[in-house]
C-alpha cells in the first residue's frame, strides 16, 4: 500500500473517531439540559467553533503519530514528493467531495422548506462534511488505484 493510501485510510478514520466522539459528547449533554439544540441557535455556532479548533488539534495529533508509526514500518523512506499526478488526483477527489456536500446543503434548504426543524440544517452540514471527507479520501485511494 502507497504512502498516499494509507495516510488517505488515516484521515478517513480520524474524521470518523472525531465527528462520533464529538457528537456523542453533545448529544449527552443535550440529554442531560445543559443545553438545548432544538432552540439555543447561539449554541450551536458554539459548538461548531469547538469542533472545529478541537478537531484540528487532535487531526495533528494523529498525523504526528501516524508519521512516526510509518516511519518506524518503512524504516524511514522518503515521503513521495507531490507530482502533477498527485495534484490531479487531489483535484477530482475535491470535485467530488465538494459535490456530496452541496448536495447536502441543498437537502437541508429542501427540508427546512418541508418543515423541518431548523436545527436540521446544522445536523445535515455535520452529516455532510464528515462524508464529503469520506468521499474525498476514498476518491483518492480510488484514483490512485485505477490511475488517473
Amino acid at each position: 500500500m502507497s504512502y498516499r493510501e494509507k495516510e488517505n485510510i488515516v484521515n478517513i478514520f480520524s474524521g470518523l473517531l472525531i465527528t462520533a466522539i464529538f457528537g456523542w459528547i453533545v448529544y449527552q449533554r443535550h440529554l442531560e439540559g445543559r443545553f438545548d439544540l432544538t432552540e439555543d441557535f447561539s449554541k450551536w455556532g458554539v459548538i461548531f467553533l469547538i469542533f472545529i479548533g478541537v478537531s484540528i488539534v487532535v487531526r495533528i495529533i494523529i498525523y504526528i503519530i501516524f508519521h512516526i508509526i510509518n516511519a518506524i514500518a518503512t524504516r524511514g523512506e522518503d515521503i513521495p514528493i507531490e507530482d502533477e499526478r498527485d495534484k490531479l488526483i487531489k483535484l477530482k477527489a475535491i470535485r467530488n467531495s465538494h459535490y456530496v456536500f452541496s448536495g447536502g446543503f441543498v437537502l437541508s434548504i429542501v427540508a427546512l422548506a418541508f418543515g423541518m426543524p431548523v436545527y436540521w440544517i446544522f445536523i445535515v452540514f455535520i452529516i455532510s462534511g464528515l462524508l464529503s471527507e469520506i468521499i474525498d479520501n476514498g476518491s483518492q485511494i480510488y484514483y490512485y488505484r485505477k490511475g488517473v
